[in-house]
């Protein structure tokens, strides 16, 4: 069996540090393909470096809050993006909850970054946060590129917009497996998401998953969302494994 976590941040913090240790638990918990994610130029050179290592993959980005920091995409994108194993340009997006960065730089780097994934024909990782339609607004158009919605937070609202784009996936982590009604929203959306659109995520150390919330996230712990999503949907975990890996393969081609 193999497990998928499409979004990871093993190129940050005490993660780093213990990501020899991180990995083997991961592989353990038959997590055998995860994405490591890229939110600024350092990270990312990082994310590129991890993924060659361990034989897995990367994407490179420069996240929301980060789009202060910028005046234009820095010159060692242009030939990262081409790096062994960097398969996606990521996490980008837009980001209204905490306003980092200012919404004019956020949206006017956004757009840059889809124009350097349409010119490298790279698949995208979205961060859209309390900003789904300006967001989606912007990708119309970029119907052309595949976009995976990373921590998916459209609910049923914005559901039909997401899955009119044809060549999208959209990501659920460990709010999948809270309580509250923010997760219970989440859980009608997954529910009414076709299958062939659907992958899971840790984001970690970030959206740690029941039984270990409060505590530091790990790819390893992916395994208890595709739990939740067996329950929720009635598919047994090998093969919500085999349609995940379907999924990705089929988009990151």
């Amino acid at each position: 069996m193999s497990l998928i976590d499409s979004h990871c941040h093993l190129n940050l913090g005490e993660l780093l540090e213990n990501s020899d240790e991180l990995v083997k638990r991961a592989y353990e918990a038959d997590v055998k393909k995860f994405i490591i994610v890229g939110c600024d130029l350092d990270d990312s050179k990082t994310a590129v470096t991890l993924a060659q290592k361990y034989n897995q993959f990367s994407a490179i980005g420069i996240h929301p809050h980060e789009t202060s920091k910028y005046e234009k995409l820095p010159d060692e994108f242009y030939t990262m993006i081409n790096a062994d194993k960097n398969i996606a340009v990521g996490e980008i997006g837009l980001d209204f909850h905490y306003m980092n960065s200012p919404i004019d730089t956020q949206t006017r780097f956004f757009k840059l970054q889809l124009d350097f994934a349409r010119e490298f024909k790279k698949p995208v990782i979205l961060h859209i946060r309390d900003a789904m339609s300006e967001a989606l607004n912007i990708l119309e158009d970029y119907r052309d590129l595949k976009f995976l919605f990373h921590c998916y937070s459209g609910g049923t609202e914005f559901l039909e917009r997401v899955l009119s784009f044809k060549n999208c996936l959209c990501a659920f982590g460990g709010a999948l497996t809270w309580k509250g009604k923010a997760s219970e929203n989440l859980r009608e959306a997954f529910l009414k998401i076709p299958l062939d659109k659907i992958i899971f995520e840790t984001d970690c150390p970030y959206m740690t998953p029941a039984p270990f919330r409060g505590k530091p996230n790990e790819p390893a712990y992916v395994k208890y969302v595709y739990e939740k999503a067996c329950e929720l949907r009635g598919i047994d975990l090998k093969e919500f494994g085999d349609i995940t890996n379907a999924n990705m393969n089929r988009f990151f081609v």
